[in-house]
């Protein structure tokens, strides 16, 4: 609640124009500074956007952190994307990748998560109330891991176990590797899924699991998976 009481505050309406993927166009942005609660990694957010408008979320995030963001919406037109520091290219395109970000940041510095309708929706002037999940995790480390199972592409153990999910929440297995695909069931912590083989979409890492028995197949975000112990 002080979170969004602060996004509320604080959010200032700039009047211009910018193009910030195929199909999509922006008139007017609000900004909004994000900031994390003593002791918390991650935060929610809950907002709106209408027609043309969009809103930047801008969170500090070290070199060599991870961040992860997740959206939900009441519009199959609304997506967002990360940019850099600097701008430039979206490390992060939303319309292309779904609405499942997990990347590993280049550079220290301000990462804008922008939130926007595509343009067929934006010109009928439709609305979208989302969901925004930012978290922000590890650091850069001193050497390059070893590659963790559910890091790599190939290989692997013959079983996941889930874990990293936040208190009180669930791990979505989805049709397709999409944010955007129907679930087809959710897991908690500890859970041991078979291992089908992983792959990219985007920047984003998803493996194909199942029940230990088979059932429930379907896709999952990687960095959620770690090698069974037993």
């Amino acid at each position: 609640m002080r979170l969004w009481r602060a996004f509320v505050g604080g959010v200032v309406a700039l009047a211009v124009t910018v193009q910030i993927g195929a199909g999509s166009a922006v008139a007017q942005e609000r900004n909004a500074r994000v900031e994390f609660s003593r002791g918390q990694s991650s935060t929610t957010i809950r907002g709106s956007v209408r027609g043309y408008e969009g809103i930047n979320y801008r969170i500090n995030v070290r070199g060599g952190q991870r961040l992860a963001v997740t959206m939900d919406s009441s519009n199959g037109s609304n997506y967002f994307n990360i940019l850099g520091p600097i701008g430039g290219e979206a490390l992060f395109n939303g319309s292309v990748s779904g609405n499942f970000a997990d990347i590993i940041v280049p550079d220290s510095g301000d990462y804008t998560v922008q939130v926007y309708l595509m343009r067929n929706a934006a010109r009928r002037n439709e609305q979208a109330r989302f969901t925004l999940r930012i978290e922000v995790t590890g650091g850069r480390p001193i050497a390059p891991p070893a590659p963790d199972f559910a890091d790599g592409l190939s290989g692997g153990p013959d079983f996941f176990q889930v874990a990293g999910v936040s208190r009180g929440d669930a791990l979505n297995i989805r049709t397709r590797p999409s944010a955007q695909s129907p679930i087809v069931t959710r897991v908690v912590n500890g859970e041991i899924l078979r291992n089908g083989g992983c792959r990219m979409t985007g920047q984003t890492r998803w493996c194909r699991v199942s029940r230990p028995d088979g059932s429930n197949a379907g896709w999952a975000a990687g960095r959620f998976l770690i090698e069974a112990t037993n």
